[in-house]
């Protein structure tokens, strides 16, 4: 039996074992420096993503497995990442399973799951590089992004685009806050957090102060038609 504290353990014992730093795995994984020193110190993200941990293992030759903790199994995933509609998890074969997240204060974004969505496989595996596991929902709970997505839409997000690859709608964890937003690289080493509503003030940020969850797809509005 493991829990996320105890892959957590493990995987710094892997990394000491190795005579590498967390910092050395981080970027190489293509993350921010402190990235891995968050995760396996202070629980931040809870578990790695798909991708995430595919590359760790892949740098520190070691087992997936050795990573996937019981929750994570419990819930129905199956390990390696699928790449063939076939592999998918939930009542059919056709169907997957995607988290739906709900940001509160003081709590940790990965800890604030409130329900989940079955999507068809076929529908959705062109969106995400043919892995629809990279799938996450993420409900906005203010106005700030005000006329283009309500509050209250559920937000589609693919958490493999963690890096910034142009002007977009991203979900960012800043200042202790997970949010979406719209985000701009004004200069080499800043990104311009933007807000749509212009009640609120958009905000710059150094690029290591912001930790990209993954890039927006499209919206469910709770609006009706």
């Amino acid at each position: 039996m493991a829990d996320t504290e105890t892959i957590r353990k493990r995987l710094e014992k892997h990394i000491l074992r190795t005579n590498h730093t967390f910092r050395e795995v981080s970027l190489n994984i293509g993350r921010k420096d402190s990235y891995i020193q968050q995760y396996v110190k202070y629980g931040f993200p809870k578990r790695l993503n798909e991708v995430d941990r595919k590359r760790v293992c892949q740098f520190l030759n070691i087992d997936e497995k050795e990573l996937i903790d019981d929750e994570l199994i419990n819930q129905g995933v199956r390990e390696p990442v699928i790449t063939d509609h076939k592999n998918c998890i939930g009542d059919s074969k056709d169907y997957i399973m995607v988290d739906i997240y709900a940001p509160r204060p003081n709590v940790n974004f990965f800890d604030s799951v409130v329900g989940r969505m079955a999507l068809n496989y076929k529908e959705f595996a062109s969106w995400c590089g043919a892995n629809p596991q990279n799938l996450r929902i993420i409900r906005i709970e203010g106005d700030y992004m005000e006329p283009v997505i309500a509050r209250g839409s559920l937000v589609l997000y693919d958490t493999s685009s963690t890096a910034y690859k142009g002007d977009g709608i991203y979900v960012v964890h800043s200042d202790n806050l997970t949010q979406v937003k719209r985000v701009q690289k004004t200069y080499v080493d800043t990104y311009l957090l933007i807000n749509d509503n212009p009640r609120y003030q958009n905000v710059a940020c150094l690029n290591l102060d912001v930790e990209i969850l993954g890039r927006a797809l499209c919206c469910l509005s709770p609006h009706p038609l």
